[in-house]
């Protein structure tokens, strides 16, 4: 049997799920090498995006000093049973966070009492952590928790950052303080000071939405151009009338911005996404109306989060207060979402993502659920890679 053209190999690759790429390793070290390489890790992203599939709800309880656990479900299944995943940096000593997220990595932040903070870089689906060298920026006593974190993406150059906020108090004086930002480079593996910001932020972890990164301070949204590394502010939704309220409970729905809008209904909320300009700069774009849910009595600090939507677009994953459902939008009917497998307690986060071959970067390590394969060197790879595509 002839083997199949190259081309056509990396289409079939490009229309698996992340776990059969990894056993697909083996078949010979060429294709190890394609699994493996950084163009494959971005096509087989934009193609899982484009087409909604690989989709995962990653759950984690939420306790500050903790141990934490990470479940997953699958979007494309209707989230009918959650799966444990290995937190690699799981201990008794210690508290997880979830810092950020892009493109199927987890930013994690790694708490340790009476110690500062360190972080990794996660990918929960390949297995593979990378913990990154110690920021060296110097925590006061006092103000060692005014820290605000973020992960981004620089397409141009394929490298993620993470970008750290510290309230540092500069003088014995308590208010002579200023907001040093640090931005760790995955491509340098290094942590670099750059100009402070000015504001104070009142969120903790930065939102990550087409290229930039965004925080909330007590009067405004501040974003973060991650290609340029330089600050901005963004526009409110500001030109919908006296009746409407902006709500500062912003989240990325998709690969947008999105935050909800009151009227004069107060059972109905619409919702507002960021879209970029096309070809223009990170600070520009324009709010747009995307969808209302009707039938939600607005009740502070317990406002509808929306995840994700279903596969045929005609229903919408919702979080409220902890409680998940479906919201159909021509019936306006909800459904309640029960995740079997997944133990209740009293607070956890849901972080929607499509699973992806991302690496976390160079001298990364196995989360411990399983053994890397290791491809034997043959005499000859050409032979062994044809008789792996005549299998």
């Amino acid at each position: 049997m002839r083997p199949l053209l190259p081309e056509l190999v990396t289409d079939i690759l490009l229309c698996l799920p992340v776990t059969s790429l990894l056993r697909f390793r083996c078949l010979s070290r060429s294709h190890c090498a394609e699994i493996d390489s950084p163009d494959l890790a971005k096509d087989h992203l934009n193609r899982s995006i484009q087409s909604k599939t690989g989709q995962k709800l990653v759950i984690n309880n939420v306790h500050f000093m903790d141990q934490t656990d990470f479940y997953y479900a699958e979007l494309d299944d209707n989230l009918e049973d959650a799966y444990l995943l290995n937190n690699p940096l799981k201990s008794s000593r210690r508290c997880t966070s979830v810092c950020g997220s892009c493109n199927g990595l987890f930013l994690l932040g790694i708490f340790v009492k009476d110690q500062n903070m360190d972080f990794a870089l996660w990918n929960p689906f390949t297995k593979k952590y990378k913990k990154l060298a110690p920021c060296p920026v110097q925590t006061n006593p006092g103000f060692k928790r005014f820290m605000c974190f973020g992960l981004g993406y620089v397409s141009a150059t394929n490298d993620y950052k993470i970008v750290m906020i510290s309230k540092v108090r500069k003088s014995n004086d308590d208010d002579d303080v200023c907001f040093q930002v640090w931005v760790f480079s995955l491509n340098s593996n290094s942590w670099r000071r750059i100009q402070d910001v000015e504001d104070e932020l009142t969120s903790r972890f930065g939102l990550y939405a087409n290229g930039a990164l965004y925080w909330e301070t007590e009067y405004k949204c501040v974003g973060f151009d991650i290609t340029n590394e330089v600050f901005f502010d963004l526009p409110l939704l500001s030109d919908f009338g006296p009746t409407a309220i902006y709500h500062d409970s912003m989240v990325v729905f998709g690969a947008n911005l999105c935050s909800p809008v009151i009227r004069n209904d107060p059972n109905s909320i619409e919702y507002y996404l960021r879209v970029s300009d096309n070809g223009g700069e990170v600070a520009g774009g324009s709010w747009r109306k995307e969808f209302t849910l009707e039938g939600e009595r607005n009740i502070l600090f317990d406002w509808p989060l929306p995840l994700a939507y279903s596969k045929k677009g005609d229903s919408i994953l919702v979080n409220k207060g902890n409680v998940i459902y479906w919201y159909n939008f021509e019936s306006q009917k909800r459904t309640r979402v029960e995740i079997l497998g997944f133990p209740h307690v009293p607070t956890y986060n849901f972080h929607v993502f499509s699973e992806s071959l991302v690496s976390p970067g160079n001298d990364s390590a196995f989360d411990g659920r399983a053994e890397e394969v290791i491809i034997e060197d043959s005499e000859d790879d050409s032979e062994d890679g044809s008789e792996a595509d005549s299998d």
